[in-house]
């Protein structure tokens, strides 16, 4: 008994000889000076459940745009910096800080098309953050100036219009309706580029190969915007809202058609332009301009082209990459397509 008290004795003074070196090796220096003061914090409750509340509005925004083109991100690699400032929310944010048309350098983890492209989410953690980034009208790229306002349209229309305008097609065509000059475009894509949207609505885009009247305009220029066709009363996740894919409801509003739009080929004008690009890109085959074997639909690039010729092409591409089918400018798409059929038909073929 006595030898195990000795034991324990001995493991007690070895703890303690242990929490003593312990507490030695660990022992705290005098204290610091004070820090400064801290400011007070924002109350959650006072903005971010301005939008994270319990509506389901976010969620309904989310879904409809997931079903969007802007999201399937099918160009999402494209990230040079010529590309990136419509091909990457990055690209895009980067541009419209600096005001020029590419970005500083490649990006790298592009990001897709996104909330924050267009809107200035978390920027106050408020409402206001739904607001988009701009609206502001800007120099675009041939360098004219693009305001989507004229006559009365939405100011949001500039931000669309940042992506969707033409680019610059070189050699540059300085004089449409020269029979005599040639030019010699070293690439098989001449033309406005994919996304020439703003311009055919604004009536700004394309060639006078006449050269004796401005071609004539739709009542869409100018009165109608983006957001009122591709931003109209949302469908579930089919059509309208943030899916941006145009509805009927856009049009049959009581301003513009009240009713009487059941389809896009109102009129039978959609059908016009399809079967005019049909006959126009023929007779451009014919006329050795558009190709139909190495690259089909583009331009034959092994012989020069007169000036005249080469903006019959310019405006068959426009037309055709505007997508709508005479929807954003009627008037103006069929104008170009009548006068390089007529002038095509005046060379025999």
């Amino acid at each position: 008994m006595k030898r195990v008290l000795t034991y324990l004795f001995a493991a007690g003074m070895m703890i303690s000889a242990a929490s003593l070196m312990f507490t030695s090796c660990t022992k705290e220096g005098p204290q610091g000076p004070a820090g400064a003061n801290g400011t007070d914090g924002t109350d959650a409750n006072a903005t971010c459940t301005q939008c994270h509340n319990f509506s389901e509005l976010i969620v309904a925004k989310i879904v409809q745009y997931d079903a969007s083109q802007h999201a399937a991100a099918t160009t999402l690699a494209r990230n040079a910096v010529d590309c990136s400032p419509c091909h990457n929310s990055q690209g895009f944010q980067e541009c419209l800080t600096t005001g020029e048309w590419e970005t500083s350098e490649i990006i790298q983890n592009p990001a897709p098309i996104n909330c924050r492209t267009c809107h200035k989410i978390h920027d106050t953690y408020t409402a206001a953050d739904w607001e988009l980034r701009t609206k502001a009208s800007f120099t675009n790229c041939l360098g004219g100036t693009t305001d989507m306002t004229t006559d009365g349209g939405d100011a949001s229309g500039n931000l669309c219009a940042r992506c969707h305008q033409s680019r610059l097609a070189t050699p540059e065509i300085t004089d449409p309706t020269s029979t005599t000059t040639t030019l010699q475009p070293t690439s098989y894509r001449y033309g406005p580029h994919h996304g020439p949207q703003s311009p055919m609505l604004a009536g700004t885009g394309g060639y006078d190969i006449n050269g004796d009247a401005v071609l004539a305009n739709s009542y869409h220029t100018g009165r109608t915007s983006c957001v009122d066709c591709h931003g109209a009363t949302a469908s579930g996740f089919a059509t309208g809202g943030h899916t941006l894919w145009a509805n009927t409801a856009g049009c049959n509003i009581p301003a513009c058609h009240d009713g009487a739009v059941t389809n896009f080929d109102y009129e039978g004008k959609q059908t016009i332009i399809e079967e005019g690009l049909v006959i126009l890109e023929h007779k451009l085959a014919l006329a050795g301009v558009l190709d139909t074997v190495a690259h089909p639909g583009y331009l034959v690039t092994t012989v020069a082209h007169t000036q005249k010729l080469l903006a019959i092409f310019y405006n068959y591409k426009f037309i055709e990459e505007d997508r709508s089918m005479g929807i954003h400018n009627f008037k103006r798409a069929n104008g170009m397509i009548e006068d390089g059929i007529t002038y095509l038909e005046s060379l025999g073929y």
